[in-house]
């Protein structure tokens, strides 16, 4: 999103084998949602800095409004199994990848606040560490759920609407526990005892 590894192992495959491209098409329409992702993480970046120089307090642009994205982007997910048209399907698939790239540099500058300066690049370090996990387990799940299922159509399906749900469950998450500035009062109030 987006260098998401989910996208770029087996969103070619669903391409061809569920929506009935051609490889070479697949191999085309795969820079959709990476362009997508591209333009959604450049102008939330923009909108959620302009909000915080005109106030916005840090949770609403650091927190929520990735947040809320995120959830749009999974619902945006869930439906792609109802399309039934190949081009549809192929915009639909970009706006909910795109939507949610939104959150990846939105995260690591939340993270870059809570954290004290000297610990910020191996805070960071961590936590792009934690996140590339999920690249090597989400197309690693995707493949079991495809193969698992009775059509690879059904099977891609199945792992769309799970994305959505993870994603949606996820930003509920994020908006109810996550506080920026509480978590900064919290870990520096724990560093500087």
């Amino acid at each position: 999103m987006r260098s998401d590894p989910d996208v770029l192992t087996w969103l070619p495959s669903y391409f061809e084998v569920g929506l009935g491209y051609s490889r070479l098409n697949s191999g085309v329409l795969l820079a959709a949602p990476s362009l997508a992702g591209l333009i959604s993480m450049v102008s939330g970046t923009l909108l959620s800095d302009r909000l915080s120089a005109k106030g916005w307090p840090t949770r609403a642009v650091r927190i929520v409004f990735p947040a809320l994205c995120a959830f749009i982007g999974g619902a945006v997910l869930f439906i792609v199994p109802i399309i039934t048209t190949p081009l549809a399907a192929g915009i639909v698939i970009s706006i909910g990848y795109g939507i949610g790239a939104v959150v990846l540099p939105l995260a690591n500058a939340a993270v870059s606040q809570i954290c004290p300066p000297a610990q910020t690049a191996g805070t960071l370090g961590v936590f792009l560490a934690l996140m590339a996990i999920g690249g090597l387990v989400g197309p690693y799940v995707t493949g079991l759920i495809v193969d698992a299922a009775s059509d690879p159509g059904l099977g891609y399906a199945t792992a769309f609407r799970i994305m959505g749900i993870v994603s949606g469950v996820c930003a509920v998450l994020a908006i109810v526990l996550a506080d920026p500035d509480r978590d900064k009062q919290l870990v520096r109030g724990k560093a500087s005892a």
